[in-house]
């Protein structure tokens, strides 16, 4: 049987499930109770908050696609020995992808004999944006059924703060789950190769630029060589160098010359830019 709004109400009147005065009865729903976030006692960018300790974060808090957070409990535990309580993400939040990494049930005396246990959960955004969440929001829900031979504890078990902290201690960067941590990487590597691909299409592009260049430089060189043997070197001009050959074989030859000339100037450019722009190292 499921505990509906009555019932909740008359149990924690009667100081049974939560400590008196860390509980609100507008948080008493049809049939479960709306637990509200604390402001301390969590885990959140990989630093922990101890419960009571005075050291808060700046709230609201902003959970981060793919990132994890231990939250707490404003209520504080003293859960009857004939109740069992069921865990889950209240719609508001699940809707947003917020999903709890956590066991669902509540035992039966769990808080019994403590005045300070209150509800550790660990949650992951697993949706697409970010996930604000306000001080005291009422981000949980807690569901309570009826429990038959529940044998109470011998004693007190350690506070759960401390199974937090142990849970967590050896995880490399607990802020992030293993889904985010992949695809961070393979982000890392993917702007390192299209880094490195666009060096080397720099290079490439730079080198031809270069044959391009000293192809020019080769032509131009030639008809320089051509026209000067044919000025220097020969008894008589061939008979096709009349009036406009001269014309053709001098426009050719101040192209040549320009562009061999332009070859030079701009080759001392690129090695003086090389020069000025080297590394220190390079410099020496």
């Amino acid at each position: 049987m499921i505990l509906g709004t009555t019932e909740i109400q008359k149990r924690l009147e009667d100081g049974e499930i939560f400590r008196k005065g860390t509980w609100d009865a507008n948080c008493i729903k049809e049939a479960s109770y709306a637990l509200r976030v604390a402001q301390d006692g969590m885990v959140f960018d990989g630093k922990p908050y101890a419960p009571e300790g005075g050291d808060c974060p700046e709230w609201p808090i902003t959970l981060k696609p793919g990132h994890l957070a231990t939250l707490s409990t404003l209520e504080r535990l003293c859960m009857p020995g004939d109740l069992v309580g069921k865990l889950g993400i209240r719609l508001e939040f699940a809707a947003k992808g917020l999903t709890g990494l956590m066991g669902i049930q509540v035992d039966p005396f769990y808080g019994a004999g403590k005045d300070d246990e209150r509800l550790f959960i660990r949650v992951a955004n697993f949706g697409n944006e970010d996930i604000e969440i306000a001080a005291e929001a009422a981000v949980f829900n807690i569901e309570f059924s009826k429990a038959k031979g529940a044998a109470e504890p011998a004693k007190p078990k350690e506070s759960t703060w401390s199974r937090v902290l142990y849970g967590i201690a050896g995880q490399e960067r607990s802020e992030f789950s293993y889904v985010t941590r992949v695809q961070t990487d393979l982000s890392q590597r993917a702007d390192g190769l299209e880094k490195q691909l666009s060096k080397d299409v720099d290079g490439i592009r730079n080198n031809q630029q270069s044959v391009v260049m000293f192809g020019v430089f080769l032509v131009a060189v030639s008809i320089l060589g051509v026209i000067l043997n044919l000025l220097f070197s020969a008894e008589k001009a061939p008979d096709w160098v009349d009036t406009w050959g001269w014309i053709l074989l001098f426009a050719l030859f101040s192209i040549a010359a320009l562009a061999v000339t332009g070859f030079v100037v701009v080759a001392g450019i690129v090695f003086w830019r090389s020069q000025r722009n080297g590394t220190p190292k390079e410099r020496g």
